[in-house]
């Protein structure tokens, strides 16, 4: 990228001297004109919108330093150099107070010249790489934000017991959730009911769009709702201290209501206690969760509330949002052994008589819930991951010999998931490879960067480098390298181009260099492949 600069001299010799001292193009700059007082210098600079000028002081018309002021005013992230033949206090003084920060003494020499400008265009090339990533971190925090609210409630939500309500307010202030502390609050818990088979895992995810949009329209500014991961709708509902909890029991049969309605689906939802203080939600969101399970007993399209829970069980087979996530984390990461230990704790935790019947099958609709979500995230269906055989048991936990054979039977579901999801990053790295030879190809005529294919992919270099290496055998300056010795040998052999300006559409300014680094590569010089 090129620094744009402009120089403005009153003395002829001089300002010729200096357009002519260095080659601006080799080292980074575009000379856009020069001028040969301070306000044919504004003009100029008006026109070409420069980043770095260089300019006298003493000057006909308007000076260099009234220039500079001016100059600063219209675009205060300029760079000046100040030149004078007058080592004077005075003048330093001035530029430093108005934000110059280069005053050279004339005579100017090239060498002087050219190290000035090289750390002028260091600098200027960072501050520009700093800007371009703050702006960037800045669109994706606007464009994630909706996912860092929903990741931030979900954690929040999970911990019961976390107290520090300071850094509650600063994390809700932080990411503008519309959520008030001192307002009386309610959770409820929405549920798809989704008939097996029914739809697709596409038409599914789009119900799930429409259920939490349908939520969030009518919530009204009365809190915030968010999707979870397993499809399910949250709604933090808020009220005022003296409306009690009307407002949240009609809301929700509103909401439900509009769903079936517009959305020709039923849903079910789980709900906590019907007004509490909104530093509560935790237990309130544990307690719809723990309500939403009796769907499988009472039915789906109801609204569950914790009155119609029966006693838990102290027998610790319920599985808690901790380790479902765990279960997830699991299986998408291929950790077989942590799953297989997972798996055994839940299913040893009953007596040495085994699991009773009801909780079984309780406990095998948990499994089923989680697999199912597992498996819509690899966009497949049931009936593809399970045969028929398989398919009887997972809808009707009762084949089940008992716990062992439950736990064993599980396993090996999950692990089957642990290889689709295996493959499914494969996949994933590879189309990310793919685009990124592609970009290459596009981008071998300019000095193509390892930050810039990054940048394109949207991923951290290091991890461009490795997958790179893994997916191709070789290196990303090396595939570069060669593309590029490839792209020579076609210009030299069938457009009879001259080694130089193949080396200079390459992006090689030195055809020496060029031709050293071609016959290093293929044996043979440039001019080889010209006969």
């Amino acid at each position: 990228m090129l620094m744009k600069a402009i120089i403005v001299e009153d003395e002829p010799r001089v300002r010729k001297g200096l357009s002519e001292m260095v080659d601006w193009e080799d080292i980074g700059f575009e000379l856009a004109g020069t001028a040969a007082n301070g306000k044919e210098g504004l003009e100029l600079f008006d026109r070409t919108s420069p980043d770095l000028v260089i300019s006298d002081i003493r000057m006909p018309v308007m000076d260099g330093l009234a220039m500079a002021e001016a100059v600063l005013e219209r675009k205060p992230d300029v760079r000046i150099v100040i030149l004078s033949g007058y080592d004077e206090f005075e003048y330093a003084q001035r530029c430093l107070y108005l934000g110059v920060k280069s005053f050279l003494l004339k005579p100017v020499g090239k060498e002087q010249l050219e190290e000035e400008l090289l750390k002028l265009r260091a600098k200027w090339l960072k501050e520009r790489e700093d800007h371009y990533i703050a702006a960037s971190f800045m669109d994706k925090f606007r464009t994630q934000l909706p996912l860092l609210r929903a990741a931030f409630l979900e954690d929040w939500l999970n911990i019961p017991d976390r107290k520090d309500r300071g850094l509650l307010q600063e994390n809700i202030e932080f990411l503008d959730i519309p959520f008030h502390l001192d307002w009386r609050t309610s959770v409820a818990v929405f549920e798809l009911d989704v008939e097996e088979g029914k739809y697709s895992p596409n038409d599914i995810r789009l119900l799930q769009f429409g259920m939490h949009n349908i939520a969030e329209e009518l919530l009204e500014g009365r809190g915030i709702v968010y999707a979870r991961g397993n499809g399910q709708t949250v709604a933090l509902y808020q009220m005022e201290r003296h409306e009690g909890a009307e407002p949240f029991m009609t809301w929700v049969e509103r909401v439900k209501h509009e769903i079936a309605r517009y959305l020709k689906a039923t849903v079910t939802v789980g709900i906590g206690a019907a007004d509490a203080e909104a530093v509560e939600a935790p237990r309130q969101f544990k307690a719809a969760l723990h309500a939403l399970r009796l769907k499988w007993t009472v039915g789906p399209g109801v609204i569950l509330h914790e009155g119609l829970v029966l006693p838990r069980s102290d027998r610790g087979i319920f599985l808690n949002e901790t380790d479902r996530e765990l279960l997830v984390h699991c299986v998408e990461t291929g950790d077989r052994k942590q799953l297989e230990e997972l798996l055994l704790r839940y299913f040893n935790s009953a007596p040495a008589s085994g699991l009773l019947r009801g909780n079984l099958r309780e406990i095998a609709f948990q499994f089923a819930g989680l697999y199912a979500s597992l498996v819509q995230r690899l966009g497949k269906r049931l009936d593809e991951t399970l045969s028929d055989e398989e398919m009887m048991r997972f809808r009707e936990p009762e084949r089940f010999l008992g716990a062992e054979d439950m736990r064993i039977w599980w396993t090996a579901r999950f692990e089957a998931l642990c290889s689709d999801f295996e493959g499914f990053r494969t996949d994933q790295k590879a189309k990310l490879v793919r685009s990124i030879e592609a970009f290459v190809e596009e981008r071998i005529m300019d000095n193509v960067s390892r930050e810039e294919a990054a940048r394109h992919v949207h991923i951290n270099v290091s991890y461009l480098s490795r997958i790179f290496k893994e997916a191709t055998g070789e290196s990303f300056s090396e595939y570069v390298l060669r593309k590029k010795i490839e792209k020579a040998i076609h210009l030299l052999k069938d457009d009879d181009a001259m080694v130089y300006e193949v080396a200079d559409r390459l992006g090689y300014h030195d055809p020496s260099y060029f031709a050293r680094i071609f016959k290093k590569y293929t044996g043979k010089t440039p001019s080889d492949f010209q006969k």
